[in-house]
């Protein structure tokens, strides 16, 4: 995963982490914000437009959780990137932990 820092246009700085592993008091924020059933059967289109309503209407924990997975970024920083990047990291962690939990209930 990676989230770009502009000035402008131009990209200052770009934070990397490879996964991330969500809390499940996130999992419960996040499933009160958007639509479930929808990321089961929806296109990646539809999850990433889910998940940049949730990075607008749960900007708080949106913010955390950012801050959380890309380790010494800054609420400053968070304000200079582009919502369509920090939907498409939304999107890769709730695909990660979606296919962790299919792994968990397939052991069972």
């Amino acid at each position: 995963m990676k989230l770009n820092i502009y000035d402008k246009r131009a990209v200052v700085k770009t934070y990397t982490a490879d996964t991330y592993d969500l809390m499940f008091g996130t999992l419960e924020d996040v499933a009160e914000a958007i639509n479930l059933d929808g990321i089961k059967e929806g296109t990646d289109a539809e999850i990433l437009k889910m998940a940049a309503q949730l990075a607008i209407g749960c900007k708080d924990t949106v913010r955390e959780l950012m801050k959380d997975i890309f380790e010494g970024i800054t609420d400053d920083e968070l304000r200079q990137t582009k919502v369509s990047e920090i939907a498409q990291v939304l999107l890769e962690v709730v695909t990660y932990t979606l296919a962790q939990m299919g792994k968990m209930t397939s052991k069972n």
